[in-house]
């Protein structure tokens, strides 16, 4: 059985994948990654994996460009014969599934983790609205088919979908996420509450408009005229690949402003969030986001806006606070609520880590897509084909999923 994981970045595929990678490798099958090196692939071809360079312009819009990208991606399938390939991120799974069309494969698998800005925003102006018209035609017919199986992270995401794309209704499925490790993201004590140091507030993530960095600095700058007392830290950094990114600038200004302190991005951010008390992410939407996740797993207080994805991980007022999206004064309100109430930061915090292990375990997700696989192809292992390590984080496959032709678990 030859798998292809297919993404934008081998950053994305080595921090974000692995322990799918190492299941799939556990249970005996080829396991190649494709993506734009980044100087991460070193660990993926410790594992095992083989890696394929394909080159892409994350940023480019020019047809020319975007036709040999999926040229490229073609030529690469086609040399490597996949059963069964899947991608993540948006122009891998438009670019994907075109070249694995062309190319014959009988399995295509797309994750959605986040449908594009262009789709879920409102649009003004003619060119504009055509625009997303146009990525509206081209992702429906991406996640539709019936050798096509589409695995989403919320329920709203699914909605919209199916209103422009209604036949992904066929093969989709939605999971909790990409899950968390609940293992190395143990629960952390909580720092000394009743010491003299200011509450330590942290956001993770890369620094865009969508994540709400410009409105969480709007809503420091009001905490800070209000004297109130606390440190925000943020851990992440920017995206030259995507046109919404803030800039090294922004950040300028934001330091001298005194509004955060900059840890840049970390591959390994469970030391921050131990050191954290509260964890923030004022998104426009999300998939379900990967960040909240590690924090609610680790047992941090959060606050987020309540939009689709984000709402999936927050109860309100039960381990943490939704707040409305674009609103800086109801972002530091909630975030104060939290910074001048250290018991109700502990209680929200044991309840994000009973949340986190009740729904979000990284072994169920992993579970599902594999029955994915098992639905679309027939090469896929077999339970008693698995060893004992993957058969435990990968309970017996269910028959719960339905699609266009289903192909019988091999046996």
């Amino acid at each position: 059985m030859i798998i292809c994981l297919t993404s934008n970045t081998a950053w994305n595929l080595t921090h974000f994948r692995l322990k799918h990678i190492m299941a799939l490798l556990d249970m005996g099958v080829e396991v190649h990654a494709i993506a734009p090196p980044d100087g991460t692939e070193d660990k993926l071809a410790e594992l095992g994996v083989k890696f394929h360079p394909w080159i892409i312009e994350r940023r480019s819009m020019n047809p020319t460009k975007e036709l040999v990208s999926i040229r490229r991606l073609q030529k690469i399938y086609q040399d490597i014969q996949p059963d069964l390939v899947h991608h993540y991120t948006v122009k891998a799974v438009l670019y994907g599934t075109a070249a694995a069309r062309l190319c014959g494969i009988k399995g295509i698998v797309n994750s959605v983790t986040g449908l594009p800005y262009i789709i879920v925003s409102p649009k003004k102006g003619i060119l504009k609205r055509m625009a997303r018209w146009v990525a509206m035609r081209w992702y429906g017919w991406a996640v539709s088919g019936k050798h096509n199986a589409t695995i989403l992270q919320n329920e709203d995401d699914l909605e919209l979908l199916s209103s422009f794309a209604p036949e992904v209704t066929n093969n989709a499925i939605v999971t909790n996420g990409s899950g968390v490790d609940l293992q190395r993201f143990a629960q952390q004590p909580k720092r000394n509450q009743y010491s003299d140091s200011p509450v330590n507030v942290l956001f993770v993530g890369r620094f865009l408009k969508e994540k709400g960095v410009f409105e969480l600095m709007d809503s420091v700058r009001e905490m800070r005229s209000q004297n109130v007392p606390f440190e925000m830290h943020m851990c992440g950094d920017f995206d030259p690949g995507n046109r919404s990114s803030a800039t090294v600038e922004d950040l300028e200004q934001w330091k001298q402003e005194g509004l955060v302190d900059w840890s840049g991005r970390l591959d390994d951010v469970r030391g921050k969030l131990a050191a954290a008390d509260i964890v923030v992410l004022p998104s426009y939407r999300e998939g379900t986001p990967r960040s909240l996740l590690e924090a609610m797993s680790v047992g941090r207080p959060l606050v987020t806006t309540d939009v689709p994805g984000c709402r999936n991980v927050v109860e309100d007022s039960v381990n943490g606070f939704l707040v409305e999206s674009h609103n800086p004064s109801m972002l530091a309100g909630a975030m104060s609520k939290l910074i001048e109430d250290a018991s109700m930061r502990e209680r929200m915090g044991e309840a994000s880590r009973e949340i986190a292990e009740a729904n979000f375990d990284e072994r169920e997700v992993i579970r599902q897509t594999v029955e994915v696989y098992c639905k679309l192809s027939s090469k896929m292992p077999a339970a008693d084909q698995w060893t004992e390590e993957t058969g435990n984080a990968i309970p017996v496959l269910s028959e719960q999923l339905v699609f266009d032709a289903p192909v019988p678990i091999a046996s």
